[in-house]
């Protein structure tokens, strides 16, 4: 006898947005690491913005996580506004991340 299971849609990679970080050079959770964005969604659009909207990053694709720098200087502690299109056609996600020192 043979048994044959098909799985569609299989999908083990969980996304998880982190909410903050901490980029003060001691080697951990120095970048805001968004794992398996680019595994799931590989045409991701990020944007990063300070609070009166002025963009601080931008990446096509997430190769390089953002290190909390703005023109090669520390941003500030506080919290940043983010915009990620998954490139897929679905609704971006918005939300907030807050640098921690």
């Amino acid at each position: 006898a043979t048994v044959t299971i098909t799985i569609d849609n299989c999908d083990t990679l969980t996304l998880e947005i982190p909410t903050a970080f901490t980029p003060d050079g001691d080697g951990v959770n120095d970048t805001w690491n968004i794992q398996n964005l680019n595994a799931k969604f590989p045409s991701n659009h990020v944007e990063i913005f300070n609070r009166w909207g002025a963009l601080l990053f931008k990446s096509d694709g997430y190769a390089t996580p953002w290190d909390g720098k703005y023109n090669s200087n520390l941003m500030p502690v506080g919290s940043y506004y983010f915009v990620i299109d998954f490139g897929d056609g679905s609704e971006p996600e918005k939300g907030t991340v807050t640098i921690i020192r």
